[in-house]
């Protein structure tokens, strides 16, 4: 280093008195008293094109800063070595050799470096910020982790350390302290400091890692290899599943600590509640032997996500640019941000090697504005309209795209998803199965060979295939990556399910939208954030309208007022206007109901007829009478209705089909009855759910649990809710949605948690009877009914009428 550049003073200027201080022997960002008017102030806080603003963090090497870099308004996280380490050649180079490192390695499980420099007499590496936490900091405030989370933590790491590996680097200090972990719990791996390449030689000789995660053939002073890596990450995990380190290594002795290192780990001793998949995974990861540890960062991946897969309702679809073989292309996600950032070149093919005339879309998008390649200008125009909320500039760009015959395959699938996503906005969700049906027939053997376009439409042919579905998207099966293009398919399925009616799984998707991070190459997905507020909105005016029942009162003023008031104030089209007509319809009904019945006890009570017989029922026609040709049709009529309900019946929303009765209109009064008595059957069906969860909560089922898709498993449930089981295979808990289990056995469940039928548990007792007749177990219901039916006399008298629609 120049001595005469370092005999210069510098000079910073103090903010409240404007004199110069000398803060030549200062350390960056310091904090002093003014010498000239005795106010604080921070010193140096400007490194290179670098605003510094607050430490974040300290070590024996460097300080790290949160700074912005001033030429392009964008936050970073500035590494600066100590100035006396600054001065020392070699480690210098070290400190830019780990930056050119850790840049050469683009993927999203590894923090992204920008630059690196010197200034001032300090070497400085400016860094992707994110705000975060490191593993060594959650260990040390929360003891040991959760399974599932250090299972997420590993796979990340996992998946960086192959980006690594694909670039010829070992990481060589793999520990708690060198893994971030985001707000959104992604894990982003640090420090590559102390990386070798694989072919090259290692000119340190200290034990630079850290004695509890160090392999213990560099012990033996054997050459670096990514085996010693996942030996690291291995102990690192235990660690983090234990709370405390694989091993006591109260030593400076290598000879001790590689006695220590041979003997066998034993997770399941230190962390009793870890699952065995997850146990044997770790320890053949700390196997003593390299070659008895997993022999590729592939095969790493695998075994995690078996033992994923193994947990119930839970599929790793996280592992994404792990498979694929140029890291530089992950940094993407997805290859649509390849296509934006490309324009056109990437989504319609050129027929001209130079345009005439191109249109300037910024961040380097070009589109062709003349001839065949208008195309793309359509497309961009579209989808600008569309996430703008101008739906009828979009429709009319789309449809002229949808009108042509040679678009690429990427473009054809995202034009026809799009136009779906239209019809979802206008509350067509009909029409817009279509248009979603369409992305499921485009030929994906024409793509091209690129393999994130191919990933691309095969995003798009998943989400559609939900979206063209006349059933309602389900949580479990949606798969996406929230933080990515992917978001888009949230906002349809919230959009869908919103117009089928089912409220709360809309609002959970349109709510994990709207805490997306949207990645900044795809702006245009944040339009969308606007256009989602009505449904915001009237979610919350839901869940305040009433829900009439014979029940809950004879007299409805109040409720029907807020109902008349809340229909003013609806944002949102036809589904929520629907429900809330059909509950005042209700009211009008069983308005109609009451005064029917007064009329006739009034009847009655003139004509002597004794009161503890009640109001009269309707009458029953005589056998030998035979039905009238009138209730007959209504009985069809109410057949046909059920028969329409099997999708509605199939995933278990009773509570609808027992809404939606009161929309089938009828005469007779035998027919009526009947719907009345059908309604009741679907509504307590549905809370059959809720009186089995409280059961199942009051009292361990331990026994075996089948599914409607998979082998029957041996398993226990510790938890539930009407919607959510925890279900513990012996590696523990797993949530698991309650519509995914067998009809049969949720009902076998209910028989074993359920106390003895008695007086004071007929309520529960129908819950489960009318689940079994809802959902067509004739012969359970048929062993139950007549033992219901002897303890309820109003059961019973369900029953008779009921019988009719056999």
């Amino acid at each position: 280093m120049d001595e005469n550049v370092e005999s210069i003073p510098l000079l910073n200027r103090c903010p409240e008195c404007e004199q110069d201080i000398n803060v030549s022997a200062l350390g960056p960002f310091a904090k002093i008293t003014c010498p000239h008017c005795a106010s604080s102030v921070r010193v140096r806080t400007t490194m290179g094109q670098y605003q510094i603003s607050q430490l974040l963090g300290e070590g024996g090497m460097s300080q790290v800063f949160k700074a912005v870099d001033v030429h392009l308004n964008r936050e970073v996280a500035l590494k600066i070595l100590h100035q006396a380490l600054s001065r020392d050649e070699t480690l210098t180079s070290m400190f830019e050799r780990e930056a050119k490192l850790t840049a050469s390695i683009l993927h999203p499980n590894v923090v992204k470096v920008y630059k690196v420099g010197n200034d001032q007499g300090y070497f400085f590496i400016a860094m992707e910020l994110v705000e975060t936490t490191s593993l060594e900091q959650l260990i040390a405030s929360d003891g040991s982790l959760a399974e599932g989370k250090v299972l997420d933590i590993a796979h990340d790491v996992t998946s960086g350390l192959r980006a690594a590996n694909e670039e010829g680097l070992i990481h060589r200090d793999i520990k708690p302290g060198n893994m971030l972990v985001t707000g959104d719990g992604t894990t982003k791996l640090v420090d590559f400091g102390l990386a070798v390449h694989q072919d090259g030689a290692d000119e340190s000789e200290d034990l630079w890692a850290t004695p509890f995660y160090v392999p213990p053939e560099k012990l033996d002073g054997e050459p670096d290899t990514y085996l010693g890596d996942i030996y690291s990450l291995g102990a690192t995990l235990y660690h983090a599943l234990a709370g405390k380190p694989p091993f006591e290594a109260n030593t400076n002795s290598m000879d001790e600590l590689k006695l220590i290192k041979e003997n066998p780990v034993d997770l399941k001793s230190d962390a009793p509640g870890v699952s065995k998949p997850t146990v044997k995974l770790v320890e053949k990861m700390m196997a003593y032997r390299p070659e008895d540890r997993h022999q590729s960062y592939l095969e790493l991946l695998d075994e995690i996500e078996e033992v994923q897969r193994k947990v119930i309702g839970v599929d790793s679809h996280r592992r994404k640019s792990g498979n694929k073989k140029n890291p530089a292309l992950v940094i993407a996600g997805l290859a649509l941000l390849l296509i934006i950032i490309a324009g056109a070149a990437a989504l319609f093919p050129k027929k001209e090697t130079v345009p005439e005339e191109v249109l300037e879309l910024g961040s380097g998008e070009r589109v062709i504005s003349r001839g065949e390649n208008r195309n793309a200008e359509l497309f961009l125009r579209g989808r600008k309209e569309l996430a703008a909320g101008n739906l009828v500039a979009a429709s009319d760009a789309f449809s002229k795209l949808e009108e042509k015959k040679d678009l690429p395959p990427l473009t054809d699938g995202w034009t026809h998803y799009f136009t779906g996503l239209i019809f979802l906005l206008e509350g067509r969700e009909f029409e817009s199965r279509e248009h979603f049906a369409k992305v499921l027939q485009i030929d994906r053997s024409e793509a091209p060979e690129d393999e994130d376009e191919t990933e691309v439409l095969v995003f798009l042919a998943r989400s559609a295939n939900n979206l063209a579905s006349p059933l309602p998207v389900m949580g479990g099966g949606i798969g996406i990556d929230s933080d990515s293009v992917e978001a888009i398919a949230l906002v349809a399925a919230g959009l869908k399910n919103w117009h089928l009616g089912e409220f709360e799984s809309a609002f959970f998707f349109l709510d994990e939208y709207s805490k997306s991070n949207i990645p900044p190459e795809v702006d245009w997905l944040e339009g969308f954030q606007d256009q989602i507020v009505p449904y915001f909105f009237d979610f919350e005016l839901l869940q305040k309208l009433p829900n009439p029942s014979r029940k809950s009162s004879e007299d409805f003023t109040e409720e029907k007022t807020a109902l008349e008031n809340a229909l003013g104030k609806v944002r949102t089209r036809h589904a929520l206007p629907k429900l809330i007509k059909e509950r005042l319809q209700r009211i009008d009904s069983i308005a109609s109901l009451v005064a029917e019945e007064q009329a006739k006890s009034q009847e009655m009570a003139s004509n002597q007829v004794a009161s503890e017989k009640g109001p009269e029922k309707p009458r029953r026609p005589k056998k030998d009478d035979g039905i009238g040709p009138k209730e007959s049709e209504e009985i069809d009529s109410l057949k046909a209705f059920l028969t329409e309900q099997g999708s509605l019946i199939g995933t278990m929303r009773f509570a609808l089909v027992a809404e939606k009765l009161s929309d089938v209109e009828l005469e007779t009064d035998f027919a009526k009855s009947m719907r009345d008595q059908l309604a009741q059957v679907f509504s307590s069906a549905d809370d059959y759910r809720s009186v089995l969860a409280t059961r199942l909560n009051s009292g361990e089922y331990e026994g075996t649990v089948r599914r409607k898709e998979g082998k029957p498993l041996d398993a226990a449930i510790t938890a539930a809710t009407s919607v959510i089981f925890t279900v513990d295979l012996g590696f523990g808990p797993n949530e698991v949605e309650v519509e995914k289990f067998a009809y049969d056995w949720l009902l076998e469940a209910g028989e074993e948690v359920l106390p003895e039928l008695s007086d004071s548990t007929v309520s529960e007792w129908e819950t489960l009877v009318c689940f079994a007749l809802a959902t067509g177990q004739t012969e359970a219901f048929q062993r139950l009914a007549p033992r219901l039916a002897s303890q309820s006399a109003e059961f019973a008298e369900r029953m008779k009428i009921l019988r009719e629609l056999r």
